[in-house]
């Protein structure tokens, strides 16, 4: 009876023993992962400083690699597709974010104007003024904005007016207005006085910062090794001394 509870004891030992191995080896994985990839990171902000890229001036230009990439685009909007993005707010205040479709060198790119307030009800949607004629525009390309987790319909049904959104989804964008956009969008400059109110500061993260998060990650693997290391071998121990009193 005693030799069966013992090798029940070390059965459970054992399989205990290689579920915390195999956890441990996947956290320290994850981390050096994270490690690289701050690293490539950082290596990628450092070489778009050291190059020293001049402003793009034409849609044909850009590419997937252009992101925070600042530009200069001559064109004018579509006033018959604009767009809100729900739930944005400044001094406290509920409201959308306009984006217009702006075309430029024959290809379309989605403009970020600025902040408009919303009404109390929220059925009531703010006016839009049309920017008619042709304006040069200065910014900074910027990827998908808004909310990353949907709780319902990305698109508000909506029968006429603008469209309501949680955020850019350009693919559906492209669906819903039957219209071929770029991928990224433009973020004007704050101080340009075309739009409305601007509620963000162009910012990118230095290659110093994705350095730092690189060694907290690489700090942290190390760590879980050494603690990793000195459970296993406890582990061991017992296992060990189990086996001998059998």
């Amino acid at each position: 009876m005693q030799t069966l509870f013992s090798t029940m004891q070390g059965y459970k030992l054992s399989k205990r023993l290689i579920s915390f191995a195999l956890f441990s080896l996947l956290a320290i994985v994850v981390c050096i992962k994270l490690g690289l990839w701050q690293v490539a990171r950082a290596q990628e902000k450092q070489a778009l400083l050291d190059i020293n890229q001049p402003t793009l001036t034409s849609l044909t230009q850009i590419t997937a690699g252009s992101l925070h990439r600042k530009v200069s685009l001559y064109g004018y909007f579509d006033n018959e597709a604009p767009i809100l993005l729900d739930n944005q707010t400044y001094n406290k205040q509920f409201g959308y974010h306009l984006y217009l479709p702006f075309h430029s060198d024959k290809q379309t790119i989605l403009v970020n104007l600025g902040w408009l307030p919303g009404s109390a009800s929220r059925s009531l949607l703010p006016d839009i003024p049309l920017l008619t004629g042709h304006y040069q525009l200065d910014g900074t390309l910027s990827a998908q904005q808004g909310s990353p987790l949907l709780l319902g319909e990305n698109i508000a049904p909506t029968i006429q007016g603008p469209l309501v959104i949680q955020r850019t989804d350009i693919p559906q964008l492209q669906t819903t207005l039957n219209m071929q956009l770029h991928p990224l969008l433009l973020q004007l400059n704050p101080d340009t006085h075309i739009g409305f109110i601007k509620t963000w500061t162009i910012t990118v993260m230095p290659p110093a910062k994705h350095t730092a998060y690189a060694v907290q990650w690489f700090a942290l693997a190390f760590a879980l090794s050494l603690s990793s290391g000195y459970w296993l071998k406890r582990y061991q121990t017992q296992y060990k001394q189990m086996q001998d009193k059998d």
